[in-house]
């Protein structure tokens, strides 16, 4: 399962960053959650795809460490985006090999992580920030697995990238046993709310 996930995403990079580099419908998403963090803040793109939000959170004030387990979404990102660093890493065993972050962005990274595995990378998480830092994640509110955004075909190949849905109460229970306390829903367009799409946002305590 890891193996096509990852597949998915080495697969799909170029189209990826065709598509979002250009498109800005996270732009204020991102000034939302900088506002949270002191100046020039360093933070962590968590599953950072080819980096076009490391490029936004960038335009926004911060330094951004990207990090991604797809090795071409990572080439695309230190070629598109050399404002940022970016390194491939997966997050699921994430340390402090690179120092502590003002806040961790983690848009639709976390959707790929299940319930027996999610308050041990929520931890991770709470371990890279600074005390009082803040964390974003944005994910799909539900319960279970979306079973049509997991299995998809791509250039002929039917992959499996398993799409796990979480509500915010389940979310925040299992941030809240990581040392994450829950604060506010953060901004999302409303195009992205009306297909599910959530932005919470925790700090560290």
């Amino acid at each position: 399962m890891e193996n096509e996930i990852k597949m998915f995403y080495d697969l799909t990079a170029e189209r990826t960053a065709e598509e979002w580099y250009c498109e800005n419908i996270l732009k204020s998403t991102i000034h939302d959650f900088i506002s949270l963090l002191p100046k020039n803040p360093q933070v962590l793109d968590l599953g950072c795809g080819p980096g076009h939000e490391s490029m936004r959170l960038n335009q926004a004030g911060a330094k951004v460490l990207g990090i991604d387990f797809s090795e071409k979404c990572i080439d695309i990102a230190r070629q598109r985006c050399p404002q940022c660093k970016f390194e491939v890493n997966d997050f699921r065993f994430l340390d402090d090999e690179y120092g502590r972050f003002e806040g961790v962005f983690a848009c639709a990274s976390l959707i790929h992580i299940g319930p027996e595995e999610l308050g041990k990378v929520l931890s991770n998480i709470k371990n890279v920030l600074v005390d009082g830092g803040y964390v974003a994640v944005v994910i799909v509110e539900g319960k279970g697995i979306n079973e049509k955004l997991s299995m998809l075909e791509v250039k002929g190949r039917k992959l499996n990238r398993t799409f796990y849905l979480y509500t915010r109460n389940y979310l925040r229970k299992k941030a809240e046993k990581a040392g994450l306390k829950y604060v506010r829903e953060g901004y999302l367009d409303e195009k992205l709310m009306k297909d599910g799409w959530r932005n919470y946002l925790f700090q560290s305590m």
